[in-house]
């Protein structure tokens, strides 16, 4: 806790105009800095007074406040901890935290109160990673998904895991011990039946990082195709407003534009690209090459066309793609009928083709409802299970499992049982690292930097 002593305070509301602020003052000399500052001093924990702030030295009035006691440990911090509820507005709050501050607390840096709450044992790593989560959640979706986190039913998955390799490796560890006496056996089945379950467990947490992701950060949907093919249209359709600007010169879109869109509880994260041509223009030259590496970090790609007899060429392109995709038949109030009942009734591919105009709003709905299915069906976006959504959690499961994996190398090659137990106790650390039993002061700062001050 080096550069995290004493007692801190911080604005936990958002600065500006609204119907009331709450000061947060946690650390050991919480109440001995606010008891000269109110006129009542809360009679008890977690009881709400009714009194007036002021100012110790002048006792100049400044506001009327409610105050909350919480002791330790039961507080969110797990120390002494005190709520000022006050007027909103940026005058008032920053009164007071000038007045807290000349009594002997210091500002709070970002993540503080969450990062003591961690360092107290109230929550673990996985948790207070979910609360920046809830915070940062742009969709109902995204705050369920981070729940779940909170709930700790991740930390449990996990606690599971590392219980089996612990039974592994002091399995393992007796029967180095007392080699030299007469024990009983350990058999290698044993031992290898647990390292298979957690590698089973760890592979089904690392398979749902790609929906975690999603359901946190958005799916990437890039729309890509020919110069004037309507690419700028549609998202301006989707958005219904202008957001960006079209013509018919080619080229127009130089770099992507990404929007961020809630579409029934889910966020899309749409991009129009620039038009994909043969083309010696260095400025458009850069935009391609973005283009390409948004198509190849896609969850969902849109490829649209204004011709009909394209829709082979394109299926043909899109199937080699691992990401699902929606040919998108635009300008259909321009086209015949016959060439959009072709265009749809196209049979030698199971991509769907969805026409829609951009210009005159026809289908974008559908288009709309057509993506969330696909992404549903392929991503199986369930909020409810235990996911993973981080990088960090996926890197660190990485790690595991490649210890776990030569655990059963040395296993199928009768390998000494300390090296055995050397690899298990490897991915327990890995597994440490994710909840932050063993996590570094570096990887905590980089964590709760992400935080806001007050939190």
């Amino acid at each position: 806790m080096a550069g995290y002593e004493g007692t801190i305070a911080a604005l936990s509301t958002p600065e500006g105009i609204g119907g009331i602020a709450v000061v947060r003052v946690s650390g050991p000399d919480a109440m001995n800095i606010i008891k000269p500052c109110v006129s009542r001093i809360p009679p008890e924990p977690l009881r709400a007074t009714f009194t007036s702030f002021i100012h110790p030295k002048d006792k100049h009035f400044i506001d009327d406040v409610v105050v909350t006691y919480f002791k330790s440990p039961r507080s969110y911090t797990g120390e002494d901890l005190v709520e000022i509820s006050c007027h909103g507005g940026r005058i008032i709050s920053g009164l007071i935290l000038e007045v807290l501050y000349a009594c002997g607390a210091r500002p709070a840096l970002p993540g503080e109160f969450s990062r003591r709450a961690f360092i107290n044992g109230k929550m673990d790593l996985t948790q207070a990673e979910a609360v920046a989560d809830m915070i940062h959640a742009e969709t109902e979706k995204s705050l369920k998904a981070a729940r779940v986190l909170l709930q700790g039913r991740l930390s449990q998955e996990l606690e599971e895991i590392r219980h089996l390799l612990l039974d592994a490796a002091s399995l393992l560890e007796i029967g180095l011990d007392f080699s030299d006496q007469d024990i009983e056996t350990i058999e290698p089945e044993d031992i290898r039946d647990r390292v298979e379950r957690g590698l089973i467990h760890i592979n089904d947490l690392m398979t749902s990082y790609q929906t975690g992701r999603i359901l946190h950060n958005g799916a990437r949907i890039p729309i890509v195709g020919k110069p004037n093919a309507g690419k700028s249209s549609l998202l301006n359709a989707i958005l219904k407003e202008e957001r960006v600007i079209t013509s018919d010169i080619p080229g127009t879109t130089r770099d992507y534009i990404e929007e961020r869109i809630n579409h029934s509880g889910y966020l899309l994260r749409l991009y129009d690209t620039a038009g994909l041509r043969d083309t010696r223009d260095f400025i458009e030259l850069a935009g391609l090459e973005k283009t390409k590496k948004l198509m190849k970090d896609a969850d969902l790609m849109l490829m649209i066309t204004e011709f009909p007899d394209e829709v082979p060429y394109i299926a043909g392109f899109l199937e080699t793609q691992e990401i699902p995709a929606i040919i998108v038949l635009n300008k259909i109030d321009r086209l015949p009928e016959e060439d959009i009942r072709r265009a749809r009734s196209y049979t030698k591919t199971d991509l769907p083709v969805m026409a829609v105009s951009a210009q005159k709003d026809i289908h974008i709905t559908a288009l709309m409802d057509r993506i969330l299915d696909l992404l549903k069906d392929h991503y199986i976006l369930n909020t409810e299970t235990v996911m993973i959504s981080h990088l960090r959690h996926q890197n660190h499961l990485k790690v595991a499992q490649k210890a776990l994996l030569s655990a059963r190398h040395a296993l199928d090659e009768g390998m000494s049982p300390e090296f055995v137990a050397m690899d298990i106790r490897e991915a327990m650390s890995a597994l440490d690292d994710i909840t932050g039993k063993t996590t570094s002061p570096d990887v905590l700062n980089h964590i709760f930097n992400r935080f806001c001050i007050g939190k």
